[in-house]
């Protein structure tokens, strides 16, 4: 990807990938923990060690990993609209985003509820022809667009900035720790009522709206970004003392939830923090959305300072990264099925499904790059 100066940032292509493995290793997390919704989940009991390791590490991405995705995005989007125009950019868009996420809803997941995670016990109840029947005659299949629901996202976000009025250029302003300061305020303020609406756990036609509010508001970060030339001027000192606030936050929370992962009734004990007028809820917004900026100006600037290079292997993974968002799923319920069996420690379980999940994952995407009219669905 080409920063604004015209430059080649290979810090944007390698902070992406990383993403993209978290992505692989998120969803290997709720498969083991049951925290979060997915295909198939180990039904095994979990020590509060091991739920409180996988609690820091999927609270900790959840806070950003996202919305950083949504962030360069945006970035990336004002340049291309200004490079191409508002109809081009959203022919593009609505390719390059539409086609994979319909391709996922249509082809992969329909699959995967029946013969891979057999959801409910389906393959009992009816055969493959009924069920798909049921799915697309009763509009399941507007809810199946699995972890393809940020291209579906991301292309309403792009058609709408496609289509709103053309702001003017006006002075640079430097991004600064105030600023990043009322980014987190104003997503913390804005999660916390959305939930009130929408907790945790909820979701509307597959959009967990109880993100979204960081998800609009760091796309518009990215479209500043790209009009300040934020990614290249960010201020070292200000990514370091951001990188140190959040390993300070995963105290916290580690603090604060650990009589919850102790907790005999667990999913009580996590109740309140889901929504509602609860301190416990506060604190998720509160806490979520200042790890969720920390991080991302704090990997932003890690990635520009330290990892502004590639090789071919390393280039061969970027290019692969968008083929591994879409078919990463399968594999992970199949490996996912396969691990679980293992009699071992939850946070054991999830070492050795992320260790093979992520290997796995890139050489199906290199394998899909190879293959005419699948490289073309994955080209993002």
């Amino acid at each position: 990807m080409a920063a604004a100066g015209g430059q080649r940032a290979f810090y944007v292509d390698n902070l992406r990938l990383a993403m993209i493995v978290l992505v692989v290793l998120v969803h290997c997390g709720v498969t083991v923990s049951g925290l979060g919704s997915w295909y198939f989940v180990d039904p095994a009991p979990k020590g509060p060690l091991s739920l409180l390791a996988l609690v820091l590490f999927q609270g900790g991405c959840q806070s950003f990993f996202m919305g950083l995705l949504f962030l360069l995005a945006g970035y990336f989007a004002r340049a291309s609209l200004l490079k191409k125009g508002r109809a081009e950019f959203s022919r593009g868009r609505l390719v390059r985003l539409g086609l994979p996420a319909l391709f996922y809803m249509v082809v992969l997941n329909p699959f995967m509820l029946y013969w891979l995670a057999n959801v409910h016990g389906i393959q009992a109840q009816m055969g493959f022809g009924q069920f798909v029947a049921g799915y697309f005659g009763t509009g399941h299949v507007l809810g199946g667009s699995g972890p393809l629901w940020f291209a579906l996202a991301l292309l309403l976000f792009c058609l709408i900035y496609a289509a709103a009025p053309a702001q003017g250029s006006g002075p640079a302003r430097p991004f600064s720790g105030r600023l990043a300061l009322g980014l987190a305020l104003f997503c913390a303020a804005g999660t916390f009522l959305v939930r009130l609406k929408w907790p945790l756990g909820t979701s509307v036609l597959n959009m967990q709206l109880c993100f979204f509010t960081q998800y609009v508001v760091y796309f518009v970060w990215g479209l500043a970004a790209h009009k300040n030339d934020w990614l290249r001027t960010l201020d070292p000192a200000l990514s370091r003392r951001c990188l140190v606030l959040a390993a300070a936050g995963f105290v916290v929370l580690g603090v604060v939830v650990w009589p919850v992962v102790s907790s005999p009734d667990m999913a009580a004990a996590l109740a309140p923090y889901n929504g509602g007028w609860t301190w416990q809820a506060a604190f998720l917004a509160a806490w979520s959305e200042a790890m969720g900026v920390c991080l991302s100006v704090g990997l932003l600037g890690l990635f520009r300072e330290r990892a502004n290079g590639t090789s071919p292997f390393v280039q061969n993974l970027t290019d692969s990264a968008f083929a591994v968002y879409v078919f990463h799923a399968p594999f992970v319920v199949i490996l996912g099925r396969l691990v679980v069996r293992l009699e071992a420690p939850a946070l054991a379980k999830f070492l050795v499904l992320g260790a093979l999940a992520v290997p796995v994952s890139f050489a199906v995407g290199w394998g899909v790059r190879k293959v005419p009219l699948l490289r073309e669905l994955v080209k993002a």
